[in-house]
């Protein structure tokens, strides 16, 4: 009997839990596919979708009895699964303990220090984490698995090769079989697609080179098309979502893949909304795009500040991405904008200038507030000319109430506290309120806090917005009678 394999996804932002759409983690679906496909057996704990006490978990763990506990972790949920392993010690003769993610490919060093943890996994696991979980079952060597980096007690110098699966179509479809059923439902209204990975690009805020490389891998349009007659006959799905870093890096590739959807007549609506790149577009791509299906992407501008794409090298002009947008807006698909705050040289007046942007082409914007990742050059340039004023592992992007969002550096020339209030007056602005006020509480509540951002920062859609408010009021009163 193969070795049994606990997959745990550990508490974020992003999920049910946190009052959003069930989102599932993609990455651990391919493991669970891998694992079974080289005949273990596998579990999953999801603790962004399900609402869990340290207590269950715990409970969930004895009772499967796993070899192998293996944690997907980011940088925000590092800290749970560093809280979940250490509550394991007791238990450590039992189970091997590995964490793997995209936290670990810039952690790694700091990571396998840690006495909670057996193992760190560097890079793609689909093939090097199944070897590894075979091994330890069968209780061999676990030497030359390409990104596994286990403890060293003779306290050498070690490296690691970031594991990367070079050909795609290999890979298995992803299983979320083991997931809970609320993400079943929720991948069968919008079923999460990866059509590539790895980025070309050096901008200097992003990791995504260091966590899947710096070479684009491309799928073949034959096989991201078998996977959605796959998943629509296995789980139903009604729309699918392409969640790559930069699927529209290859214009022609990415026109293919339309004209085999179209092709292909599965009835399925699709979106982009990781972030295309909008000097990767024109007419006949946009086109294909929404006669294929697509009805929204949304495009990754970070700054309508010219001096500020310069300085990130985001390789990509204003004028570039203004006509991007636009090209995609003639051929009828929603566009949505990415900006983040605090960028080098970046300042309130900047960030304000990139929200009177979004409001001119008439865009939703979505204001991401700046963390640093280590591994990365803007890294380097916040150690050299920011204070630090939370960890990293404590920084959110986003969220839906402003407090919540506390900018992790600050400059001399853009305080912490002039950051937050550019992400409120940003999300003012552009009239995202979802990142301001949470959806849950009353509408009275709710109305009330939206115009004191109103008041704030834009008078006079205060006074609009008021009088709207009137005329409901005087509608329902009316009504009654």
């Amino acid at each position: 009997m193969g070795p049994k394999v606990l997959l745990i996804d550990p508490r974020g932002w992003q999920g049910a839990v946190s009052g959003n759409r069930a989102f599932p983690n993609v990455g651990i679906a391919y493991l669970a596919s891998s694992l079974k496909s080289h005949g273990c057996q596998v579990s999953v704990i999801d603790l962004n979708n399900t609402l869990k006490t340290d207590g269950q978990v715990l409970s969930e763990i004895l009772q499967f009895q796993p070899d192998i506990i293996g944690f997907s972790s980011k940088t925000a949920t590092i800290k749970d699964s560093r809280n979940i392993a250490n509550q394991l010690k007791d238990f450590k003769n039992t189970f091997t303990v590995v964490v793997g993610g995209a936290h670990t490919a810039s952690s790694w060093q700091s990571l396998i220090r840690e006495g909670c943890f057996d193992a760190v996994f560097v890079g793609e696991g689909e093939e090097g984490f199944a070897q590894a979980c075979l091994k330890i079952k069968s209780k061999e060597s676990l030497e030359g698995i390409e990104g596994l980096i286990t403890k060293n007690p003779q306290g050498k110098d070690i490296s690691v090769s970031c594991a990367l699966i070079q050909d795609l179509d290999l890979i298995r479809f992803p299983d979320y079989d083991d997931f809970p059923e609320i993400v079943k439902r929720a991948i069968s209204a919008t079923y999460p697609l990866v059509t590539s990975r790895g980025c070309v690009y050096k901008c200097t805020y992003c990791s995504v080179p260091e966590i899947s490389g710096k070479k684009f891998r491309p799928r073949s349009p034959q096989n991201i098309i078998d996977e959605l007659e796959y998943a629509r006959t296995k789980y139903g799905i009604r729309s699918f979502e392409i969640i790559d870093d930069v699927f529209n890096l290859d214009i022609e590739r990415c026109k293919e893949i339309c004209r085999q959807l179209l092709k292909a007549d599965l009835g399925l609506n699709w979106s982009c909304p990781n972030g295309l790149r909008a000097d990767r577009v024109d007419k006949e791509l946009a086109q294909l795009m929404y006669q294929s299906g697509c009805r929204s992407v949304m495009v990754g501008i970070e700054s309508a500040d010219p001096k500020i794409l310069e300085s990130v090298k985001k390789a990509e002009s204003l004028k570039d991405i203004e006509k991007g947008i636009i090209t995609f807006k003639d051929a009828g698909i929603n566009v949505g904008g990415y900006f983040i705050i605090g960028l080098p040289g970046d300042s309130f007046r900047s960030v304000e200038r990139s929200a009177r942007f979004a409001r001119r082409l008439k865009i939703p914007a979505l204001f991401n507030m700046l963390v640093p990742y280590p591994g990365t050059e803007l890294w380097e340039w916040a150690m050299a000319n920011a204070r630090f004023l939370y960890d990293i592992e404590d920084g959110l992007h986003f969220a839906d109430l402003s407090q919540k969002v506390k900018p992790v550096i600050e400059t001399d020339d853009f305080s912490g506290k002039e950051r937050q209030r550019a992400y409120e007056m940003a999300h003012t602005l552009t009239g995202n309120f979802n990142m301001l006020v949470p959806p849950q509480i009353t509408h009275w509540r709710r109305d009330l806090r939206i115009l004191s951002f109103l008041f704030k920062f834009a008078p006079i859609d205060a006074f609009l917005f008021l009088g709207s408010l009137l005329k409901q009021g005087i509608k329902k009163t009316l009504g009654k009678k």
